[in-house]
């Protein structure tokens, strides 16, 4: 196939890598990462928490629970970034400080990371990690009935697979033990990713169609979910703008309820923070549908 060759939505496979890499578009990265892992220590020593929990078989397998002070407080399930391939709970632990004072426990959580995982093991594991918080959240004080997830970038994506239908009676949960979500700066179609040119995240996943396919959450969308808040940052790529603004636009055309944000001003790795934000859209949105 010549290299000009359009793949998807008018792009070439070369086209797509780039779409694909947001990293690429922030010139101080590695300090944005250190900064979140020195919050995240900081906090972890300020405020009661468990580390390290397991939920699944796997030393991958692992949650930490930051518990609101009231009793049956609502949950928030947190999924972290990185591409499918990298990225920590450990570094995701500063949003509790902005979370936990309102009366909701923060659950960030790990999985298995590519190559050594496949998407397929990825879903498994966030799934897990939700069925597992269902069955066990009352111990530490959180309410099984109000269970919430976020996460972005790759966390957005695996927010998504989450809110797809037929996966919970293999789990034993109910249809709706997810309340309600918000997927940031996520990819919903893998299918992008999976025809994307050596040097994107496919290198690592090794994704065939049907694996991407049946990991897209816009081609899985359930007959009955809400609310969702789907957010993504102005200066984002071209191509996490369209996929947000097509997922929430697919959300609406389904009849389900879904409020589309864009931050003024953030790039794909300041969305991150979002939550830790108080005054933010976003935080105020997400803690509306929370009920706090």
């Amino acid at each position: 196939m010549p290299n000009g060759d359009k793949v998807y939505g008018g792009y070439s496979a070369q086209e797509l890598t780039v779409q694909y890499n947001p990293a690429a578009t922030v010139s101080d990265l590695g300090a944005y990462q250190q900064w979140n892992a020195e919050q995240s220590k900081r906090v972890s020593a300020a405020l009661k928490n468990e580390r390290n929990v397991a939920y699944g078989e796997t030393d991958l397998e692992k949650l930490d629970i930051f518990p609101a002070t009231t009793a049956n407080a609502p949950v928030l399930i947190d999924i972290h970034g990185g591409g499918w391939t990298a990225g920590s709970k450990n570094a995701r632990a500063f949003v509790a400080e902005a979370i936990v004072p309102k009366g909701v426990t923060w659950v960030p959580i790990d999985y298995g990371l590519a190559p050594a995982s496949k998407m397929d093991t990825i879903v498994d594991h966030v799934r897990s990690a939700v069925a597992w918080t269902y069955r066990n959240i009352a111990k530490y004080g959180g309410d099984p009935n109000r269970i919430f997830v976020s996460g972005n970038s790759a966390g957005g994506h695996l927010t998504g697979t989450t809110l797809m239908p037929g996966w919970h009676a293999k789990y034993g949960v109910p249809e709706n033990v997810v309340k309600g979500a918000c997927a940031m700066s996520g990819v919903y179609d893998m299918m992008a990713v999976q025809l994307a040119a050596s040097g994107g995240p496919n290198d690592a996943l090794k994704m065939d169609a049907a694996e991407a396919k049946r990991n897209s959450p816009i081609f899985h969308l359930p007959k009955s979910f809400g609310p969702l808040i789907i957010g993504y940052g102005a200066p984002e790529l071209p191509e996490f703008k369209r996929q947000s603004a097509d997922f929430a636009k697919a959300w609406k055309a389904s009849g389900l309820s879904v409020t589309e944000i864009v931050v003024p001003g953030a790039h794909h790795f300041a969305m991150s923070r979002e939550f830790a934000n108080a005054d933010s859209e976003l935080h105020k949105a997400m803690m509306k549908m929370i009920g706090v």
